[in-house]
């Protein structure tokens, strides 16, 4: 295991001949085995009856914590082992996030499990122990495993030592090259690891449920950081388009949460920041994870005042399906296509139904990855409202943004287009 996963993970020495829990016992974790060896016993007076044996790479105490009944049998040490474990509230949220038909395959695999436990345990005599798995190596499985709650256990440390911050990309009008607003992104700044890119943890971060707690971090930034970034702005007001906006990420797992509408109208209450300034952002893909419960979040939060962009728009395969039913106010076209808009024209093609498409529905569009001067030229010509990308700069933290805001050039003459509602 490497060093940075052994300080990060929960570990548990079991000395052999110690018992790691009793049959009857409340089950409120499970133990990855990294070293040594258990055997899972049914105590009995007439003589115990060994049921299995576990060594590394394999788990146990499962089952108690999957279908919520009392331990079936006792776990002991054969011999000083060394023991990962896994929480009720790590293990429990993760098979409720798995297919309905999986969870029920499950329950009746547990419930089968348990009622040949009972039946040996009124037999007579004793079993042979089986074969032990001590000599089989970890498999890639157990490795993940390991690696996914070290990742989540950091992710918990960080949230709570502020280790997690907002950067800040700039949103321009592409006609003026003003600026319109800024896409909050989340960064994390790990003490040993420097900056992480969010790739390496939001995944993480979506299966364990800590996506909750990390767009609740980013709105509490949003609303300290916010009243700032108007202030700079009203210093350099000819270098704006309108009031300044911003855009903020959330997850499927936020929409899929009753209390999402609830933590925005508290948010908004406690901040004072104007509805119109700012903007949720969601994939398309996150809207089909629950898509009747994300459409009446995203209706209570269009109701509350806030503009909903939908993210990476052309990429998901139900675009059209949704769009007549969700309260969307922007488009965001996809970097792949920006990216080879000036070389392919079937890219431009898509673009450009893109637009029409937006135009029709009467909801602005942002290009995003646009990386080149030209793309921001050729994208305004087409009619694209807005831009995002390096040529326009690069996600910041606060202070960089701040210096954006001062420092952004003079407004350049209106470049023709189609008009396009922003």
């Amino acid at each position: 295991m490497p060093s940075s996963q052994a300080t990060t993970l929960d570990h548990h020495h079991l000395p052999a001949g110690a018992r790691l829990f009793s049959a009857g016992d409340v089950g409120d974790a499970a133990y990855l085995i990294v070293s040594g060896r258990l055997e899972i016993v049914l105590e009995r007076p007439e003589g115990d009856l060994i049921l299995a044996h576990r060594g590394p790479g394999e788990i146990v105490g499962e089952m108690a914590i999957l279908d919520h009944q009392p331990r079936s049998a006792a776990v002991r040490a054969l011999e000083d082992s060394e023991l990962v474990v896994i929480t009720e509230e790590q293990l429990s949220h993760r098979i409720a996030q798995t297919d309905p038909i999986l969870r029920m395959c499950l329950g009746v695999v547990l419930a089968r499990y348990r009622q040949t436990v009972a039946i040996l345990e009124q037999m007579k005599g004793t079993a042979p122990p089986p074969v032990l798995g001590a000599d089989t190596p970890p498999s890639e499985t157990f490795a993940a495993a390991l690696g996914a709650l070290s990742l989540e256990r950091e992710i918990r440390a960080g949230l709570r030592n502020g280790e997690f911050e907002l950067f800040f990309q700039p949103i321009v009008r592409l006609s003026s090259r003003r600026l319109a607003g800024f896409e909050a992104l989340m960064r994390w700044r790990h003490p040993t690891r420097g900056l992480v890119p969010p790739i390496e943890f939001i995944p993480a971060a979506e299966a364990s449920g800590l996506i909750i707690d990390l767009t609740a971090h980013a709105f509490a930034e949003v609303g300290r950081v916010f009243p700032e970034l108007i202030l700079a702005a009203q210093a350099n007001p000819d270098a704006l388009d309108g009031p300044l906006f911003m855009t903020v990420n959330v997850s499927g797992r936020d929409l899929a949460g009753a209390s999402f509408p609830e933590m925005i109208a508290d948010f908004l209450a406690r901040t004072q920041i104007a509805p119109s300034s700012l903007k949720i952002e969601v994939t398309e893909s996150m809207l089909m994870d629950n898509p009747e419960r994300a459409a009446a979040t995203l209706m209570q939060c269009r109701n509350a005042g806030l503009g909903i962009a939908i993210d990476d728009f052309g990429t998901g395969y139900s675009s059209l399906s949704y769009l007549s039913t969700l309260p969307v106010t922007t488009l965001k076209i996809d970097r792949a296509f920006v990216r080879t808009l000036l070389a392919d024209q079937t890219s431009r093609g898509i673009v450009q139904t893109i637009l029409r498409l937006a135009d029709d529905l009467a909801v602005s569009v942002v290009a995003e990855g646009i990386e080149q001067a030209a793309e921001a030229d050729l994208l305004a010509g087409m009619g694209c409202a807005f831009g995002q990308g390096y040529h326009f700069g690069r996600p910041a933290p606060l202070a960089s943004a701040v210096q954006a805001i001062r420092t952004w050039p003079a407004p350049e003459p209106e470049r023709p287009g189609l008009r396009l509602i922003a």
